[in-house]
């Protein structure tokens, strides 16, 4: 029978750096070239399972277009598929459902206005329709604002989404006042309710549960000034920062937020673009039990013109790596070791552009498993942070046994969170059901209108063949062969249905050393082709242990490695 070749994730060494597989070319390039792109993020916009790629476009050089990439089963055509009608100077977007209808909406800032840099911009929504956006913004700010960056977040831990808008212009010292638009049941605020007092200059915004007290904290990256904090007290958020970074003569360009070290707290990345002044590093921030540090513990040595940046967990590390890029430069990987980066990245692409945004998502679902997440409710927490993220799909939400209607609950794909209308009595066990992956790849916009955008595909991938379907009716594992072995052996099992399949490797401690297979598989019979010198796993001679995990069934067999 003729082989069917699934990939999955998984290679990180055992010892030392984990491995990372990207190629340094693009897998992905797109070809409308003339737009000068700079939002970007991934979506299911026509919910038929894979993600498509949003790019907002034109910046402070052209009013253009939003576009959309729509995925044809996990292949990205090289030009757009949908194309607003209306034309601005765009800068970030963010995506989120904002009517819990199930369908994914875009906001998007609008830099500047159509004068040029003499008229402020504003920001807007295109509303999902059952899988089409409509073609001219729904909703339009009744203000207006320079605005390069916006982001969804629940600031009233009301179960919607509302919108933060980083705000200021600093080519020509326009302050402006920082920004929320409230969500009242799906529809938006003309004016914003809350605004901070003082007036700055920020280019980018995030929502994050910085001190864990179950509310969302307002984050901005700055030019000209300190990076700035708004704590959120549930009942309002400051309107005067609660943090500021003592590096206050840097000029900040994108930030991302992730527990970069493991001990549960969320830290702060930033970029740094020294077109106007400053060093023009790449930053982290750690928080230290809720409260964040005023200067970066990690620095890169590359100085320059900083732009996007993301931590993603690009490898079977449970550490996020550092993905960042620059203007007319190439993006770079700095990998994380434990909570610990080197000043140089351990990864260089071969490209060299004017890299804005970078998008991590799973874009052709070959790493996608299903996952759930168990928390004992208190009675009053409405915020849950999911264990592996960005999500690709959120299944189901249940309370108990009983499942919630989407329109219960906000969240946030890329950043992994889940907020409730209503949390069920305390000791209920709430359980969330979703899709994450584990073979995560990137997406890159240019603003250089003579390249197109990028995709880079993560190639770190164990062969799992399907042999043969099968018509056993129970779950089986075979012993791997040939054992002894050196580098290479087989392991072979059967499924008789649907299963979650999980494949694991231990030293004779119980360690885990790799998982070989983490993915949601059909009815068959499997072959997984493992070479250690490929999965590079320095490993001495001796006895191992691997298990499956399949539905109910678990099994475990002895292999030896002979140097």
């Amino acid at each position: 029978m003729r082989k069917l070749i699934f990939f999955i994730l998984i290679l990180y060494s055992y010892l030392g750096y984990p491995q990372i597989y990207f190629n340094t070319s693009p897998f992905w390039i797109s070809t409308d070239v003339s737009n000068y792109s700079t939002g970007c993020g991934w979506a299911d916009i026509n919910k038929d399972g894979w993600l498509d790629l949003v790019v907002a476009n034109g910046n402070d050089m052209a009013r253009q277009k939003v576009v959309v990439y729509i995925s044809n089963s996990g292949v990205l055509p090289t030009t757009p598929s949908w194309v607003s009608n209306d034309i601005d100077y765009h800068g970030h977007l963010s995506i989120g459902d904002v009517n819990n209808d199930g369908f994914p909406d875009v906001a998007v800032s609008v830099y500047i206005g159509p004068g040029g840099f003499g008229q402020r911009g504003k920001v807007k929504i295109y509303m999902n329709n059952n899988g089409v956006l409509t073609s001219n913004p729904a909703w339009v700010s009744a203000d207006t604002v320079y605005t390069f960056s916006c982001a969804f977040g629940d600031a009233d831990n009301d179960g919607d989404l509302d919108l933060a808008v980083a705000s200021g212009e600093s080519y020509n010292l326009k302050p402006e006042q920082m920004r929320v638009y409230y969500n009242n049941n799906g529809i938006f605020e003309s004016l914003p309710s809350w605004k901070s007092v003082l007036s700055f200059y920020a280019m980018d915004v995030t929502w994050a549960d910085i001190n864990k007290d179950g509310k969302l904290d307002l984050i901005f990256c700055c030019e000209r000034g300190p990076n700035r904090m708004f704590l959120n007290y549930g009942d309002s958020i400051a309107t005067v920062h609660s943090w500021v970074s003592t590096d206050a003569s840097q000029y900040a360009n994108s930030l991302f937020v992730d527990d970069v070290n493991g001990d549960g707290w969320l830290d702060l990345a930033v970029s740094d673009n020294n077109q106007l002044g400053g060093s023009g590093k790449f930053k982290i921030y750690l928080n230290n039990s809720g409260t964040l540090a005023t200067t970066p513990f990690w620095s890169s040595s590359f100085s320059g013109y900083g732009s996007g940046i993301n931590l993603a967990r690009v490898t079977a590390s449970n550490f996020p790596h550092l993905i960042c890029g620059g203007w007319w430069t190439a993006c770079r990987i700095y990998e994380n070791t434990n909570g610990t980066f080197q000043l140089t990245p351990q990864w260089t692409s071969a490209t060299s552009s004017v890299v804005e945004a970078i998008v991590c998502a799973d874009y052709d679902n070959d790493g996608i498993s299903s996952k759930l997440d168990q928390f004992s409710s208190n009675g009053t927490k409405k915020l849950y942070y999911l264990s592996r993220y960005p999500v690709h799909k959120i299944q189901k939400v249940v309370f108990g046994t009983d499942s919630i209607l989407p329109s219960q609950y906000c969240y946030d794909l890329e950043n992994g969170w889940i907020i409730l209308k209503n949390p069920p009595p305390s000791g209920t066990t709430i359980k969330i059901y979703y899709y994450a992956s584990y073979d995560l790849d990137f997406a890159v916009t240019n603003w250089d209108n003579n390249k197109g955008n990028y995709l880079f595909k993560n190639s770190i991938v164990v062969n799992v063949n399907k042999i043969a379907a099968t018509t056993s009716e129970k779950y089986e594992l075979y012993q791997n062969y040939p054992n002894p072995f050196n580098p290479e052996t087989n392991i072979k099992y059967i499924i008789p249905k649907e299963s979650n399949v999980r494949l694991v490797l231990y030293d004779q401690l119980g360690k885990e050393i790799i998982t070989l297979v983490n993915k949601v598989q059909p009815a068959g019979e499997y072959l997984v082709v493992i070479n250690m010198k490929m999965l590079g796993l320095n490993l001495t001679s001796g006895v191992y242990y691997y298990s499956l995990i399949a539905g109910d069934f678990k099994d475990s067999k002895r292999l030896i490695l002979a140097k």
